[in-house]
């Protein structure tokens, strides 16, 4: 299989693009995809299933990110990688908790 799966980090913009891809609205849906693809593509390539506990964290829903073994904590700059692009989507992740 080809494409993304995405962990629950940022349901909104998930959202965001298969609503109207649902609707049959292909245009408005490329158009999300297209905004939301850097946080995609940093999450898939850089952070895997740590992004969702990371963006938690950040958010206030949980109090730690941290991560079992085999998984190693993200590097800090990693991690505020991941929080810079989900703060420039406004993703809802970043205030859910707060």
């Amino acid at each position: 299989a080809t494409g993304a799966m995405t962990g629950g980090g940022y349901p909104d913009g998930i959202r965001e693009i298969m609503d109207p891809w649902a609707r049959g609205d292909r245009a408005t849906a490329k158009k999300a995809y297209a905004k939301w693809l850097p946080l995609i593509n940093y999450e898939n390539r850089q952070c895997g299933l740590i992004a969702a506990k990371a963006l938690m964290q950040e958010g206030g829903v949980i109090r730690s990110d941290a991560v079992r073994h085999p998984l190693s904590p993200l590097h800090p700059e990693t991690r505020a990688g991941l929080i810079e692009i989900a703060r420039d989507l406004n993703a809802k992740v970043l205030s859910w908790g707060k």
